[in-house]
């Protein structure tokens, strides 16, 4: 049920319109991905603990989210946010609006800016249960954008570009 309202509202999404409807897109992207982030908080709350008290479910949601961030084409994310117009740089300032970004670590920015960078330009398509893990990835939820750059630093390659420069991350309103 949620999958099809998800395509549904995805579908109309990236519907092609005219550009004066690019901010009421991306205000409904932007809309999309924090209510996938509810949703991420929802089924957060039975997850197991291991023995040594971590949550078991956010290392592996670290690992997904860095997994799904080195199959990202970053040389067409940076092409498809450079322009600073159009949809892309609609749906980016939409989700970064989202974020609390003065309660965000540098590197912990650094992985939400990707994500949303990689999240507009259609990179990570939205849609299934990565894209909830995504969203509380930007929202660094439980500190998971940190565990990810962590993930990340293993490779130290693997590490996305940091997109902070393109979307205004001065904004505090969620």
């Amino acid at each position: 049920m949620a999958s099809r309202q998800l395509g549904r509202l995805l579908a109309k999404v990236t519907k092609v319109a005219s550009p004066r409807d690019l901010p009421a897109r991306a205000a409904a992207f932007a809309a999309l991905l924090k209510a996938e982030y509810e949703a991420g908080l929802r089924g957060q709350a039975d997850q197991p603990i291991d023995s040594s008290g971590a949550d078991t479910d956010i290392t592996s949601t670290a690992n997904e989210v860095a997994d799904a961030m080195g199959a990202v084409d970053w040389a067409a994310v940076k092409s498809a946010t450079a322009k600073g117009a159009g949809e892309a740089a609609e749906r980016m300032r939409a989700m970064a609006a989202q974020v609390d970004w003065d309660k965000v670590q540098p590197v912990a920015a650094q992985v939400s800016s990707a994500l949303i960078a990689a999240l507009a330009s259609g990179q990570i398509p939205l849609g299934g249960p990565l894209t909830g893990r995504v969203a509380r990835t930007i929202m660094n939820d439980q500190n998971l954008a940190q565990k990810v750059a962590d993930t990340l630093a293993r490779t130290p390659a693997s590490m996305p570009p940091d997109f902070r420069g393109v979307i205004d991350t001065t904004g505090t309103e969620r």
